[in-house]
């Protein structure tokens, strides 16, 4: 994937939400893998390194760029490991349905955060457009009332980190080789789950399950390789706002795959089918909108 040329907005679209959809199997892989947050966070992360390290050397790509990027992919690896444990211990503290509700208002987060990144106008429509994706959230999922404020903090806390490395990314990653944008975001956030995974859930890797291991792979390589790199190069047509909304489908792909693959356990009634159908709705308003602001807007607005 060369970052000098930047996809066509028809082939960018596509390929985002080719990238939603395989997002929506890592509430399925994580359903599957039996390790708690920390440690699965701590192994998706270094395997995601250990490819990405691989990739720039099979393809002879400097590891390396100007000192001020560099500082800006660590800073920004910070903030992503920061939002994967805020999402997952929001998950631990008051259930996936709080979580995924939670965050969906990234599309509110960058609403707000990207005219700051651009030095543009806020745009009301955005802001609106982001409070209805959080209503059609609600729809999908049961809101659980008895989420403590911690629980509510950190799913909060999840959207806000998401839509601020997100937003940064689409400054930052502009003509770099997403190869090398995720080596080092990741090697940020390696360090920084690491804390963590020494300090408070250790596990070492022979006590790690043949089945977990498998699927540890699966989700660092189908799960999360494949989608960081298209999302970067998605970033250098689309804007951080369009992708964050179109990223509120992936509830809808993990509830739909979920019936498929464990049936009787989950049921998709009409929340599911109204929520869904709202989320498409307002996707495509984005698009037309964005089509409206003209060309010259859309990497911007």
């Amino acid at each position: 994937m060369s970052a000098a040329q930047p996809l066509s907005p028809g082939a960018a679209h596509g390929l985002l939400h080719v990238t939603v959809f395989i997002w929506g199997f890592t509430a399925i892989l994580g359903r599957l893998i039996s390790v708690s947050a920390v440690p699965l966070v701590w192994y998706r992360i270094a395997l995601v390194v250990v490819v990405m390290g691989s990739l720039l050397v099979f393809k002879r790509l400097p590891l390396t760029t100007s000192p001020r990027t560099m500082r800006a992919f660590w800073a920004i690896g910070a903030l992503v490991a920061i939002h994967w444990l805020c999402f997952y211990g929001c998950i631990k503290y008051a259930g996936v349905a709080v979580a995924v509700l939670c965050l969906s208002s990234v599309t509110f987060f960058t609403a707000l955060i990207e005219p700051l990144v651009f030095r543009r106008g806020v745009v009301l429509a955005e802001l609106l457009i982001g409070l209805a994706a959080v209503g059609g959230v609600a729809l999908l999922v049961r809101f659980e009332t008895t989420a403590t404020p911690l629980g509510l903090a950190l799913g909060l806390g999840s959207a806000l980190f998401s839509a601020a490395f997100g937003t940064l990314n689409g400054v930052w990653s502009r003509g770099e080789p997403p190869e090398r944008v995720t080596l080092h975001e990741l090697g940020s956030g390696l360090v920084v789950t690491s804390l963590g995974f020494a300090a408070w859930d250790f596990v070492p890797p022979w006590a790690l399950s043949a089945g977990d291991a498998g699927w540890l792979v699966v989700l660092a390589v189908v799960c999360t390789v494949f989608p960081w790199l298209t999302t970067l190069r998605v970033l250098g047509t689309l804007s951080p706002y369009t992708v964050a909304l179109a990223v509120t489908l992936e509830p809808v792909y993990s509830l739909a795959l979920a019936y498929v693959l464990f049936p009787g356990e989950e049921q998709l009634n009409w929340r599911f089918y109204a929520g869904a159908l709202a989320l498409l709705g307002l996707v495509l308003l984005n698009a037309w909108l964005k089509r409206r602001l003209g060309p010259g807007r859309v990497r911007s607005a």
